[in-house]
């Protein structure tokens, strides 16, 4: 249960900086933010 609380914290600021990130940046930088959060939450093992 301890695990799946702090996954679902450490998610959760994780989700609020990519928002933060994907709202300053221009659409050509957006798309490889995805890229790579995607393979960064791949490494972390949340996908």
């Amino acid at each position: 249960m301890m695990k799946f609380v702090k996954g679902a914290v450490i998610g959760s600021m994780a989700t609020a900086a990519a928002m933060m990130m994907y709202k300053d940046m221009s659409k050509n930088k957006r798309n490889k933010m995805i890229k790579k959060g995607k393979q960064f939450a791949k490494k972390v093992g949340m996908l």
